[in-house]
């Protein structure tokens, strides 16, 4: 055999050997399931596929105790029963249980359609079936708990769960085992095992089923913490956080733990909800209300950012940090309409210098609409100290296209008191208006200002007025202030 068609084998080797290997994975996964229902009558069936061929089911009515090895049924209540199928390729058993009238236990066993001996052959299959019904579903759950931990604490409960494989009844073992009042180390070590349970839902009902003492010691916590950080579905990371969140005991440095988990959330809605209602469950120190401000950031819908930051500032002083933090923010944001929503929420608030500087530059930078930038401006007249920030201000208003929304904000400005200074500069600026009727009407709202101020203030005025083309307009600007 040349090299060449050595090689070739090679080749073809290992890919029916990766086929072999994806196609065993696929049906590995799919190889079990489970079922159960319970009826109004108190009636539960369970059915169970293991493997190709290897299948069973019971079904029971009543409480049924077992031995404290596993391998037997001791009792069933008055006018219950249990019977167990059980096919595997084939091969057909079958046990069915009740007590008779004085609460002795008749137990029947069947091979295919045959009855035989249940002492000779059904105990022993009993014993060996035992163990894998009681695995596989909750059947006798809570009195093997008790029994497991009044002989060990957690440890041989956690062992156990280690043998079972289904998610919903290691569910059902952890929930019990926590009923218990369990220790700080016996709480890590439960959620350690949480961890490794592979349905989301699950781990997250277990971490909801208990939130206080899991967030009652650093080292639980971060245990917590651990084990939510491995949730994938957004929906069930939200449900765990949103209760952390609200717990009043946990520290700031377990906070921004909790909010470093927020940022790995995909969903922009889950995202959002878990950052409102953070927001709305205390009163966050400062690195961790920055720390949802960035996070904030990471949502890719506008809408759903907005409402994050607009929470944020509705009730909250912030520092000079904060709101560059939020500026910022604001970058990540397309559209005008959530822009302007989050900028007027934050102008509710006097803003130091420095930030409203920033702010008006971000409406200058980032919006488009003349609509909205002249609602922002006329909000920042309403609210903050535009004499602050003036030459911003008036930057921002001049590179509006809109003379009619551009005439609206300089007529608002004009019930304002400025300086000379100032009044000059505003004056000046209406100069960026082309309509005669608006630029007009600009600059008369500032006649009375303009009157009571000194020559040099008159003089800028008049300046201005030439500028009007319209000797109709021009003739009532400069009527104005004589």
């Amino acid at each position: 055999m040349n090299q060449a068609v050595k090689i070739g084998v090679t080749i073809l080797t290992k890919a029916i050997l990766l086929i072999a290997l994806f196609c065993v994975s696929q049906l590995e996964a799919q190889r079990r399931s489970t079922s159960v229902n319970v009826n109004s009558n108190g009636k539960t069936t369970i059915s169970i596929k293991n493997g190709f061929g290897n299948n069973f089911s019971i079904e029971y009515q009543g409480d049924i105790t077992l031995s404290d090895d596993d391998t037997d049924v001791v009792d069933i209540s008055r006018g219950g029963y249990m019977e167990i199928k059980k096919s595997a390729f084939g091969n057909r058993r079958r046990i069915f249980m009740e007590p008779d009238n004085s609460g002795q236990l008749i137990k029947k066993y069947y091979v295919g359609g045959s009855q035989r001996s249940f002492d000779i052959e059904g105990k022993k299959w009993l014993a060996e079936i035992l163990l894998e019904v009681v695995r596989s579903t909750t059947l006798g759950s809570e009195k093997r708990v008790d029994r497991m931990y009044k002989k060990g604490g957690y440890y041989p409960v956690l062992k156990e769960v280690d043998q079972i494989t289904s998610d919903y009844v290691q569910a059902r073992y952890l929930k019990l085992l926590l009923d218990r009042n369990l220790d700080e180390k016996g709480l890590v070590a439960t959620l350690k095992r949480v961890g490794d349970i592979d349905s989301d839902h699950h781990k997250a009902s277990i971490l909801k089923y208990n939130t206080t003492s899991f967030l009652s010691t650093p080292e639980t916590t971060t245990g917590y913490i651990r084990a939510a950080s491995r949730i994938d579905s957004d929906h069930h990371t939200a449900t765990v956080l949103i209760p952390a969140l609200n717990e009043t005991s946990i520290s700031d440095t377990q906070i921004k733990a909790l909010l470093e988990i927020v940022r790995d959330i995909d969903s922009d809605h889950h995202k959002a909800t878990v950052l409102i209602k953070s927001l709305e469950s205390r009163s966050l120190p400062p690195e961790s209300f920055k720390l949802l401000l960035t996070t904030a950031a990471t949502i890719d819908s506008d809408h759903h950012t907005a409402s994050v930051l607009k929470r944020a500032l509705s009730d909250t002083d912030l520092s000079a940090s904060e709101e560059q933090t939020v500026l910022a923010t604001i970058e990540n944001i397309d559209s005008d309409h959530h822009i302007a929503s989050v900028l007027i929420e934050m102008l509710k608030n006097p803003l130091q210098e420095e930030s409203l500087v920033r702010l008006l530059g971000e409406v200058d930078r980032e919006m488009s609409s003349d609509m909205h930038k002249a609602t922002v401006l006329a909000r920042v007249i309403q609210r903050q100290n535009v004499k602050q920030g003036l030459d911003a201000f008036l930057d921002t208003l001049t590179d509006i296209d809109s003379d009619h929304h551009k005439a609206e904000v300089f007529q608002r400005l004009s019930k304002e008191t400025f300086e000379a200074n100032q009044l000059i500069a505003i004056v000046r600026a209406t100069g960026s208006i082309n309509s005669d009727h608006h630029h007009a009407a600009s600059l008369i709202s500032f006649a009375p200002a303009v009157s009571n101020a000194g020559q040099r203030v008159k003089d800028a005025y008049l300046e201005a007025a030439e500028r009007i083309s319209s000797d109709s307009h021009m003739g009532k600007a400069v009527r104005a202030i004589r």
